[in-house]
C-alpha cells in the first residue's frame, strides 16, 4: 500500500509514506454508510494526538508543522500548556526531534481509535493505516504503544470537554469545506479523465493542521476509500473570491490527483525512468526540497499533478480565463519555488496536447508528454 505525504517545510516537499497490509476492514455496513459520500470530519482522537504535538517545544517552534496563525491555536496552548511536562508530550517531542515524520505516524494511526470513557478503543476500521514514511519506518503502532500516558493525558487535562466546548467551531471549519473545497466536482472531473473509481472521500482536517498534508486509498471488499489529511480553508483578504477558491481547490486537488496519476505512471515506469533520470534538466538540485523526489517517477509525477490542475480549471471555469492565467502562474512561481524549473514548459506543452486531443483521457496523453519530455 502506498500513501503520498506532500511536506511543505517554507517550500519543501516530501513523498513517500507507506500502510500496511490489512490496514482496514470495510464490512457491508460501512460501504452502505460511505458509498459515493465526502465526508468532512475533526475527529475526536485525532485532535487529542495534534494538541499534544502542537504543545510540545518541537510544536511551539514550528508553525510550518503546527499552524500558528487562528485564534484557536492559542486557546489550546491556553488550555494545555500547563500540562507539557506530562510525560505523554515528552514522548510526542522525543519522537518529532527524532524525526518530523512522527508527525504523521503519530496523527494518521490516531484516526484508528475511539473513545469509551477515558479509554481509548479501536474502531477496528482502520488498524496501523500509516507503518512509516520514506526510510522513517516503524514496527508498532504509536498509539497502542503509548495509549496509558495518552489516556493519562487526555484525563488529566480535561481534554474530552474542551473537544465537546469547541464543537461549534469545528462545525465552521467543516461548513467552509462544503462552501468551498467543491471535492464532489474535482472526484467526478479526476474520475471521468482516468477511468477510476474511489468509492469514498474522507477529509480529515483541523484548525491545527499547517504544512504537511497527506493522502492515501485505501482498499477492502471491492470498497475504495480515500483519506485526506488537509488544512482548514482559507481566507484571503487581499485576493478576489474566485482566486481564492482556486487555491484552495488546488491543496486539495494536487493531493487527491496522486491517488488517480500513480497507477498509470506505473505503467510508463521505463519510459518515465530513461527521461527523467536527466534529474539536472528537471530539478534544481541546489533546493533542498528536491531530495523528498529521490526517483524519476516521483519527479515526473509531481510535475503531472500539479498541471493537471491547470485542465481542471480549463473545463469547469471555460469562461473565467482570468482566473485561468492567475492558476498558470501561481502553479509555475510554487513548482519553481519547490525546485521544478521545467513547470512552465511542461504545463504549456500539457495544456496543447489536451486541447490538440479534444478533452481525452489522461493516459491517452503520456506518450506524446513523454516523447516532448525526452527532446528538453
Amino acid at each position: 500500500m502506498r500513501i503520498f505525504l506532500i511536506i511543505v517545510l517554507c517550500t519543501f516537499s516530501f513523498v513517500g509514506l507507506y500502510g500496511q497490509d490489512n490496514a482496514v476492514r470495510f464490512n457491508q455496513e460501512y460501504i452502505k454508510l460511505n458509498d459515493n459520500k465526502v465526508n468532512i470530519e475533526i475527529p475526536e482522537v485525532q485532535e487529542l494526538a495534534l494538541i499534544m504535538m502542537a504543545i510540545t517545544d518541537h510544536g511551539l517552534k514550528d508553525s510550518n508543522m503546527v499552524n500558528h496563525k487562528n485564534s484557536y491555536h492559542q486557546e489550546v496552548i491556553n488550555h494545555f500548556s500547563k500540562f507539557k511536562d506530562h510525560k505523554a508530550i515528552k514522548i510526542c517531542d522525543s519522537l518529532l526531534q527524532k524525526s518530523l515524520i512522527y508527525y504523521i505516524l503519530i496523527s494518521s494511526n490516531s484516526y484508528g481509535f475511539q473513545f469509551d470513557g477515558d479509554s481509548l478503543i479501536r474502531t477496528n476500521v482502520y488498524t496501523f493505516p500509516a507503518k512509516g514514511v520514506g526510510t522513517v519506518e516503524i514496527h508498532e503502532d504509536p498509539i497502542v504503544l503509548y495509549r496509558k500516558e495518552i489516556e493519562d493525558f487526555a484525563k488529566k487535562s480535561g481534554y474530552r470537554k474542551f473537544y465537546q466546548a469547541h464543537k461549534p467551531y469545528f462545525q465552521t471549519i467543516i461548513d467552509d469545506y462544503i462552501k468551498y473545497a467543491a471535492i464532489d466536482k474535482q472526484k467526478k472531473w479526476l474520475e471521468n479523465k482516468f477511468d477510476y473509481k474511489i468509492n469514498s472521500y474522507r477529509v480529515l482536517t483541523s484548525g491545527l493542521i499547517g504544512g504537511i498534508n497527506a493522502t492515501h486509498t485505501f482498499e477492502d471488499n471491492n470498497f475504495k476509500e480515500m483519506l485526506l489529511y488537509l488544512p482548514v480553508i482559507k481566507h484571503q483578504a487581499d485576493i478576489d473570491q474566485d482566486f481564492n477558491r482556486a487555491l484552495n481547490s488546488r491543496v486539495i486537488f494536487t493531493e487527491i490527483d496522486h491517488n488517480y496519476v500513480g497507477p498509470v505512471s506505473s505503467t510508463f515506469k521505463n519510459h518515465i525512468d530513461t527521461i527523467f533520470d536527466r534529474r539536472s534538466i528537471w530539478v534544481d538540485s541546489t533546493n533542498k526540497s528536491t531530495n523528498h523526489y529521490p526517483n524519476p517517477i516521483k519527479v515526473f509525477d509531481e510535475y503531472l499533478t500539479w498541471g493537471l490542475f491547470i485542465l481542471y480549471i480549463m473545463d469547469t471555469e471555460p469562461k473565467n480565463q482570468i482566473l485561468l492565467s492567475k492558476v498558470r502562474e501561481n502553479i509555475d512561481g510554487r513548482m519553481k519555488l519547490k525546485g521544478f524549473p521545467k513547470s512552465k514548459e511542461f504545463n504549456e506543452e500539457l495544456v496543447r496536447l489536451y486541447n490538440q486531443n479534444d478533452f481525452p483521457k489522461i493516459k491517452n496523453i503520456y506518450t506524446d508528454l513523454l516523447k516532448w519530455s525526452s527532446k528538453q
